[in-house]
């Protein structure tokens, strides 16, 4: 039997995925606008996730994980480097490659963004209640079980 307080399942995921998206990308950039160093553009922003998460890339394969042309590519390195963001190398093994790896301040620019976002996410879930903060907790514990199944779903499919 079904509890008529409750909203069905189909209302209830209409919901929550409207309150998941809430955010929307405008919202993303007026927040960029306000980051340190000035105004940080999607595109450095994208640079910079990438970077830190694949360590140094040629140029080729920076271009590739942008979606852009190599000489596109080159253009935002070119800015991202006169902002010291980004630096160029070239590679050990083959010194016609050329690798763009973050910058010492590039580091600290992707560091300081999650400390801030970490302690922002902090500030908000503090307005919670202890209630709210438990349901909240197994509300997340529960999306990252079903994200994982989603992600191992599509990679079995993709093979």
């Amino acid at each position: 039997m079904s509890d008529p307080e409750r909203p069905d399942r189909s209302s209830l995921l209409a919901e929550l995925v409207e309150e998941l998206a809430a955010h929307t990308p405008s919202d993303m950039l007026r927040a960029m606008r306000r980051w340190p160093r000035g105004p940080l553009s999607l595109v450095h922003l994208n640079v910079l996730i990438a970077l830190s998460d694949a360590g140094p890339l040629p140029m080729r394969a920076l271009a590739e994980t942008l979606d852009v042309s190599q000489a596109s590519t080159t253009g935002i390195v070119d800015r991202m480097e006169q902002r010291g963001l980004v630096e160029r190398r070239r590679d050990d093994e083959d010194r016609r490659v050329i690798r763009v790896g973050l910058s010492a301040a590039g580091t600290q620019l992707v560091e300081a963004l999650s400390t801030e976002r970490r302690e922002r996410l902090g500030r908000l879930l503090d307005l919670m209640t202890d209630d709210e903060l438990d349901a909240f907790a197994r509300g997340v514990r529960a999306m990252r079980r079903a994200r994982e199944q989603f992600l191992a779903a599509e990679e079995e499919a993709a093979r």
